[in-house]
C-alpha cells in the first residue's frame, strides 16, 4: 500500500456496478462522456511469442554492466523454501528439513523525498541511501525474536538512483546492494520477498509502453497492453540475470512479488470509454459500452497478466516461488479471478486496522473464502494511530487481527513496518520501544494462532468481569471488550463495584479506567488488587472531579506482582456508576 503519497478516498467506479464488494462501499456513478465514437474499434494487438508487437521509437542501448551468463553451463538457482500440498492444501515447507514453513516478519522500509512533488518513496537500497550497518542491525534483532521473512521493494522510480540504468539495462550498484541484502539476511536465517514494483524509470522499459495515452492509461498500460506486458517481462528476466551475474544466493529468496498491490485505474481509459470495443493484450475484445464486458475485461486480462509474468520469471528461475499483492479498499480490481484462476504460486493480501473494514469484510472482498489449494499470506498489516490511540492497544489488536485471521486461511504474516518512523500515522514494530515486534514474535509465540503475553499487553481484555449489580443491556463484560463505545452500567447511583479475573497471576505495570460519567462531578474510586490466595489489598485511590471518556491511570513505582483479581470500588459519584473500558497493563509476558 503506497500509503506515503496516497489519499485514502473511495476511487468512482464509472458504471461497474457489478465490482462493488464488502471491499468498496458504493459511490455514486459520474457524469460520463465517451471519448470514443460509438462506432470507433480501438486494438491493442496481442502479445505474439518473441519480440514485441510494439517496438520502442528509439532502441534502447541494453549493455550488460556484469558479466553475461555463461551459455555452456546454465546457472540454475536453487530455492530453500518451496511450495507443496497437503491433504488438498498449499503450504510453503523448507527443502532441507522437510518441516512446513510459516513466513513471519516485517517489511524492511526506507523512504525519502522522490524528486515528484517531494513525495516519499522506497530508498531502502538505493545507491547513496542503502545503510549496511543499519540494514545488518535490523535482521539481527529480527533473527533474535524469531523471526523469519522480510519483505523489502525493489525501487522502479528514483530516477537515476533506482534499479535501472539510465544508459539501458539495469544497474550493477543497486544488484550489488541487493545481493548484499541478500547475504546479510542469509547470515541471520532470514528469507526474503523481493517486490518488483513496477518497471523502473530508468533502462528503456518504459519506451515499450506505445499504446499511451487516449485509450489506455495510467496503470491500465502495464495491464492490458503488448507493450506494458513485455516491458514488465523484460525487466523481470533482466533483474534475475542480473542477480546470476552479481553471485545472488537464491537460497535467501522465498519470492518475488511481481508488483505490489495490483489495481487498475478507473478513472483512465479504456474504463472511462463508453463506446466502441477495445482489443488487449490477450487478444481478446470488448464492447466498452458493456459493464459486464468491462468486468471480464479486468479479470481476464489481470490473469493473463500474472500468467505472462510468471512464466517470464520461471523460464529463467525455475524453483522460484511468484505471488502477486492486492489491498482490498479502495482499488479497483477484483482479486477473485486472480486467486482462483492465475498460475501465481501463492498470494499476497494486505490488511489495515482503521480502513473501516472487519477481518470478515477484507476476506469476503478478497473473494478467498474456501481457497486452500495455495498458501496466502498477509504481507501486509498494520495500524494506524487512529484506530488504536497507544502503541499497546495496537499490540494487542494486531496480535488479535493474526490469531483471528488463522481460521480464515493465513499462512503467513509480515508486519508494515520493522522500524520506519516515516509514516508518522502508522504503528511500526519498534514504536514504544519494540512493542509491537515484541508482542508478534515467533520467540515468545511460537503458534501464531493463538494469543500470548507480552510487556504491555492489556491482560484485562476478554476476561471474565463480574459487578455488585448490572443493567441487562450493559454486562460487566462490556467493561473490557475493547469497545469504549460498549460498558459497564451498574444502573444505581454508589457505592458500586466491578472485578476482574485476570486468570493468572501477573505484574501489574499500569491500570487504565475509562469512566462512563454523566453529570460531571466529585468521585471516589478506589483501585484493589490480590493474588489467588490472598485478601484484597487497596492499591490506589482516585478522588476529585472527573468527566465521561476521562483515562484514570493508576503507574505504580515499581510492578505490582502477582495480582490476579482487580476490583474497582466506586465510593461515590454524581452519576450512576459505569465503566467504557478497563485496561490493566502488564509488565512482562506469561
Amino acid at each position: 500500500m503506497q500509503k506515503w503519497h496516497f489519499s485514502l478516498k473511495i476511487l468512482p467506479l464509472l458504471g461497474l456496478a457489478i465490482l462493488f464488494s464488502a471491499c468498496r462501499p458504493p459511490a455514486p456513478e459520474p457524469t460520463l462522456s465517451a471519448t470514443l465514437a460509438p462506432s470507433t474499434t480501438v486494438t491493442a494487438s496481442p502479445l505474439p511469442t518473441g519480440t514485441p508487437t510494439h517496438a520502442p521509437s528509439a532502441t534502447p542501448t541494453r549493455t550488460p554492466t556484469s558479466t553475461p551468463i555463461p551459455t555452456s553451463t546454465p546457472f540454475i538457482p536453487q530455492h530453500r523454501i518451496l511450495i507443496r500440498t497437503v491433504d488438498g492444501a498449499g503450504e510453503f515447507y523448507d527443502r532441507l528439513s522437510g518441516e512446513k514453513f510459516v513466513p513471519r516478519g516485517s517489511n524492511y522500509v526506507r523512504l525519502a523525498p522522490m524528486g515528484y512533488e517531494g513525495n516519499l518513496w522506497h530508498s531502502t537500497l538505493n545507491p547513496g541511501f542503502y545503510d549496511p550497518r543499519q540494514a545488518e542491525a535490523a535482521l539481527r534483532q529480527m533473527h533474535a525474536l524469531g523471526y523469519n521473512t522480510v519483505r523489502v521493494f525493489i525501487d522502479c522510480c528514483r530516477k537515476y538512483v533506482n534499479v535501472g540504468d539510465p544508459k539501458g539495462f539495469l544497474s550493477s550498484a543497486y544488484l550489488d546492494i541487493v545481493v548484499d541484502f541478500l547475504n546479510k539476511a542469509m547470515a541471520n536465517d532470514i528469507f526474503v520477498i523481493l517486490s518488483l514494483d513496477a518497471t523502473p524509470a530508468d533502462g528503456g522499459y518504459n519506451e515499450l509502453w506505445q499504446e499511451c495515452c487516449e485509450i489506455f492509461d495510467a496503470r491500465n498500460l502495464r495491464y492490458l497492453t503488448s507493450g506494458g506486458i513485455t516491458a514488465k517481462r523484460r525487466y523481470d528476466q533482466d533483474f534475475i540475470r542480473g542477480l546470476i551475474n552479481h553471485h545472488a544466493p537464491f537460497e535467501a529468496i522465498l519470492g518475488y512479488d511481481l508488483t505490489n498491490e495490483v489495481h487498475f485505474d478507473a478513472d483512465k481509459p479504456p474504463f472511462t470509454l463508453t463506446s466502441g470495443s477495445v482489443t488487449t493484450a490477450n487478444g481478446v475484445t470488448y464492447n466498452l459500452s458493456s459493464v459486464e464486458d468491462k468486468q471480464r475485461m479486468m479479470d481476464e486480462n489481470l490473469v493473463y497478466w500474472i500468467d505472462r509474468q510468471r512464466e517470464a520469471i520461471r523460464e529463467l528461475d525455475p524453483g522460484g516461488l511468484v505471488s502477486v499483492s492486492f489491498f482490498c479498499n479502495p482499488y479497483l480490481v477484483d482479486t477473485r479471478a486472480a486467486i482462483w484462476k492465475s498460475s501465481a504460486d501463492y498470494f499476497d493480501l494486505h490488511v489495515y486496522l482503521g480502513q473501516g473494514l472487519t477481518l470478515a469484510q477484507y476476506v469476503q472482498g478478497f473473494g478467498m473464502e474456501g481457497f486452500v489449494e495455495k498458501p496466502i499470506i498477509m504481507g501486509e498489516f498494520g495500524a494506524f494511530k487512529s484506530h488504536t490511540s497507544s502503541v499497546t492497544r495496537a499490540a494487542q489488536a494486531l496480535q488479535t487481527l493474526q490469531v483471528d485471521s488463522c481460521p480464515y486461511g493465513f499462512d503467513g504474516w509480515l508486519l508494515w513496518t520493522w522500524d520506519g518512523e516515516e509514516q508518522t500515522e502508522l504503528w511500526n514494530g519498534a514504536s514504544g520501544g519494540g512493542v509491537i515486534n515484541q508482542a508478534l514474535s515467533p520467540l515468545t509465540r511460537p503458534d501464531p494462532c493463538q494469543p500470548g503475553g507480552f510487556a504491555g499487553q492489556n491482560v484485562a481484555l476478554g476476561k471474565p468481569a463480574r459487578a455488585s449489580r448490572s443493567l441487562p443491556s450493559n454486562p460487566p463484560g462490556q467493561a473490557v471488550d475493547g469497545v469504549p463505545e460498549n460498558w459497564w452500567g451498574a444502573g444505581d447511583f454508589a457505592p458500586q463495584w466491578i472485578e476482574i479475573d485476570l486468570q493468572a497471576p501477573v505484574a501489574i505495570a499500569q491500570i487504565d479506567l475509562l469512566p462512563g460519567q454523566s453529570p460531571d462531578g466529585e468521585t471516589v474510586h478506589r483501585l484493589w488488587g490480590r493474588g489467588p490466595q490472598e485478601n484484597f489489598r487497596l492499591l490506589h485511590e482516585f478522588r476529585g472531579f472527573t468527566f465521561d471518556n476521562q483515562y484514570l491511570v493508576f503507574t505504580p513505582e515499581s510492578p505490582v506482582e502477582g495480582i490476579q483479581f482487580i476490583r474497582i470500588a466506586t465510593v461515590s459519584s454524581p452519576s450512576w456508576v459505569s465503566w467504557r473500558e478497563i485496561e490493566v497493563i502488564a509488565a512482562g509476558g506469561r
